[in-house]
């Protein structure tokens, strides 16, 4: 997907970033991450607040590019536009994605869809990818990091 597919889809919008939008975004992330390992949370809502992080942490790159992915189908364009931001995220922005569908059961469907397993995979990825977003913005938009 490129930024050009997107915009003509309308599956975003030119919106310039700002530091102060990354850095509240980054506290989300950072408070995902820190409720996360509360105890005594099924696995369900351990996933929803990894998978949380995680989506921050998209938005973040994306917004460093310039982007706001648009809020119909927001979480959907979001991981989208990761992959357009670049290509070495493709794999986890369909690991996201994935994610997405399973976080969507457990908020809206059904409880306990969510296995130990799956919260922790999703926990470890957000936590490798919030090292690696942040690295990311450094080198590409070192004045938003």
């Amino acid at each position: 997907m490129t930024w050009q597919k997107l915009l003509s889809d309308k599956r975003v919008t030119l919106v310039p970033p700002n530091k102060a939008e990354l850095d509240s975004l980054r506290s989300i992330v950072t408070r995902s991450l820190k409720d996360v390992t509360a105890s005594g949370l099924s696995a369900d809502a351990r996933f929803v607040m990894a998978y949380d992080a995680a989506r921050t942490l998209s938005l973040i790159v994306v917004r460093a590019e310039g982007y706001r992915p648009r809020s119909v189908g927001g979480h959907y364009n979001t991981f989208l536009a990761l992959e357009a931001a670049d290509p070495a995220f493709a794999a986890l922005s369909a690991y996201f994605d994935g994610c997405r569908m399973k976080r969507n059961d457990c908020e809206y469907d059904f409880a306990g869809g969510v296995t130990e397993t799956d919260a922790n995979g999703l926990l470890k990825a957000a936590r490798q990818f919030a090292a690696d977003a942040e690295a990311w913005v450094k080198s590409r938009h070192p004045h938003l990091a």
